[in-house]
């Protein structure tokens, strides 16, 4: 059996190891409870189709910081008070991926380090009955899934009259094209959009119609940590970052999955928003940032809250291996 560990997404807590024989390629993964499945691609279908009833909206603002407070869309014009909403300040829009749901870990690092630094809105986005179908399902329902958040956000606009240009989406994999099609959605109003290791598998770089790309939003900021593996090895933001040259963390060990370090973009993510000291420098390749001819380049801070958004390129950095893991200056 030849073994090929770059077709198949993982997230968040689980591995996953898709297998080529002569006739079909098999999944081999590890869900959060650490049960081992087995998912055959070639002959998977369509399990669902997504639908509006399948995205769930949890909001949380700076009076309602742990319990967060499901809002239907007949509920939007009651959101002030059943929320504490506030039109004034920015909003975070939190999108996990595939085998993850609302509780996932992906989804409590982030929310917990935003809301506990910034004073702001965040709106963590639960599609599990679709994510955690399999992942040719999961993978086919991007469009779709963005598309229902997209309107939803554009009648919240119409509702209270929040401009869109204070919103950032930030998504995990396939979390990041989800975001990518919120704000295709919604006609590039979105102010950013962060997508941290978007995913790879059954994605291509000539279709941009179904993934992200920087015509997404008005900025767009890409972390990449498991390139050519689960993550999707090119680039596709205004701004790309490379900690320790996106393809594998310092901590992961073997790896062999790239689970570990798929899972790094968002917790690197989560730790800038506590105290941004991820220092990355403008640079060509990851050679010459290795072989230090691009130490007097322009710098930027990766991720954080609002982000750069002077920079522009490829910026490359080195983290420690484990928390806290920005080095600074």
């Amino acid at each position: 059996m030849k073994i090929f560990i770059s077709l198949v997404l993982f997230l968040a807590f689980s591995t996953a190891l898709p297998v080529d024989t002569d006739e079909s390629e098999y999944l081999l993964y590890e869900t959060e409870e650490g049960r081992i499945e087995v998912e055959d691609l070639n002959n998977s279908t369509i399990e669902a189709y997504a639908t509006e009833n399948d995205i769930t909206f949890y909001f949380f603002t700076s009076t309602n910081k742990d319990l967060g407070v499901e809002i239907k869309e007949s509920q939007l014009h009651d959101i002030i008070k059943l929320t504490g909403f506030d039109v004034r300040k920015q909003t975070l829009v939190i999108i996990h991926g595939w085998k993850n749901h609302f509780e996932s870990p992906v989804n409590d690092v982030i929310k917990s380090a935003a809301i506990s630094h910034h004073d702001i809105n965040i709106i963590v986005v639960d599609w599990s009955p679709i994510s955690g179908k399999n992942y040719v399902t999961a993978k086919n329902a991007v469009v779709r899934v963005g598309n229902y958040i997209g309107n939803f956000l554009l009648r919240l606009k119409a509702e209270l009259h929040k401009s869109l240009s204070r919103v950032t989406i930030v998504g995990h994999s396939l979390g990041a094209h989800i975001a990518g099609n919120v704000g295709a959605a919604t006609n590039g109003l979105i102010d950013n959009i962060v997508g941290l290791d978007p995913a790879g598998p059954l994605f291509s770089e000539r279709n941009t119609d179904n993934r992200l790309d920087p015509t997404d939003a008005k900025f767009v900021q890409v972390i990449h940590t498991n390139d050519g593996r689960l993550g999707f090895g090119i680039n596709m933001g205004d701004v790309d970052f490379y900690p320790n040259g996106g393809r594998s963390q310092p901590g992961c060990g073997l790896d062999v999955t790239g689970s570990c370090a798929h899972s790094r973009a968002y917790t690197y993510y989560a730790e800038s928003l506590v105290n941004n000291e991820f220092i990355a420098y403008l640079c060509e390749s990851e050679r010459d940032f290795n072989r230090d001819r691009c130490t007097t380049n322009s710098k930027s801070r990766m991720g954080g809250f609002p982000v750069d958004k002077k920079a522009s390129g490829e910026y490359y950095l080195n983290t420690n291996s484990r928390p806290p893991y920005a080095l600074g200056d």
